[in-house]
C-alpha cells in the first residue's frame, strides 16, 4: 500500500509539474554555414534569371533592411548583402563598392540605404546597370528574404528571389 501511495502521489507531482510551465523547444543547433549557402543560393537564382548583357556594367547594392522598419537594417541584413553581392563578384559582375562613396545615404549601424528619388541619380553616377535590394522578415521559426534586381532607369523588377533562412541561434544572434 505505502508503494502505490508512493506512485500515485509521484504521478500527480509530475502531472501537475508538467501543467505548470510550458517551455518553448530550444532553437535548432546553429550551422555557421546556412546563411552563407542561403545568400549565394539567392545570388545565383536571381543572376541564372538575368539577360546575358547585363553583366557588362557595374551593379550596386543597397542594404538589406526590415520589412517593417525600411530604414533600418541589422547585422543580418547587412551580412546578408555582403554575401549576396560577394557573389556576383564570383560570378563575373563588376558590383560597385558604395562603403568607399559618399553619394549614398549611409546610417550609422545600418548601411547603404537607397532613397527611391535618389537611385536613378545614383544609379547614373555609376553607371549602373542593375541595382539589388532586398527585405528581411524575422520570424519564430524562420527569417524570410526577399530580394530583387532592379533596372535603375525604370524601376522594372528583372529578376526576384524569396529565401527563408531558418532560425537558429546564430541567426537570432544576428538580429540586433
Amino acid at each position: 500500500m505505502r508503494h502505490s501511495l508512493s506512485i500515485l502521489m509521484f504521478s500527480g507531482a509530475l502531472a501537475l509539474s508538467a501543467c505548470a510551465t510550458e517551455t518553448l523547444p530550444p532553437l535548432p543547433k546553429a550551422d555557421p554555414a546556412v546563411i552563407i549557402n542561403k545568400a549565394y543560393e539567392t545570388a545565383d537564382t536571381l543572376i541564372d534569371q538575368l539577360p546575358p548583357d547585363l553583366r557588362a556594367g557595374p551593379v550596386l547594392f543597397a542594404t538589406f533592411v526590415d520589412v517593417d522598419a525600411l530604414d533600418r537594417s541589422t547585422t543580418l541584413g547587412r551580412t546578408l548583402t555582403e554575401q549576396v553581392a560577394n557573389r556576383f563578384v564570383q560570378r563575373g559582375f563588376v558590383v560597385t563598392e558604395l562603403k568607399l562613396r559618399t553619394a549614398v545615404f549611409v546610417k550609422r549601424d545600418t548601411g547603404e540605404l537607397m532613397l527611391a528619388r535618389e537611385v536613378d541619380q545614383i544609379a547614373r553616377d555609376h553607371d549602373a546597370r542593375l541595382v539589388v535590394v532586398g527585405t528581411y522578415a524575422p520570424a519564430k521559426e524562420a527569417v524570410y528574404l526577399s530580394v530583387k534586381a532592379i533596372n535603375p532607369g525604370t524601376g522594372q523588377v528583372l529578376a526576384a528571389q524569396d529565401t527563408i533562412v531558418p532560425m537558429d541561434s546564430n541567426v537570432k544572434s544576428l538580429l540586433r
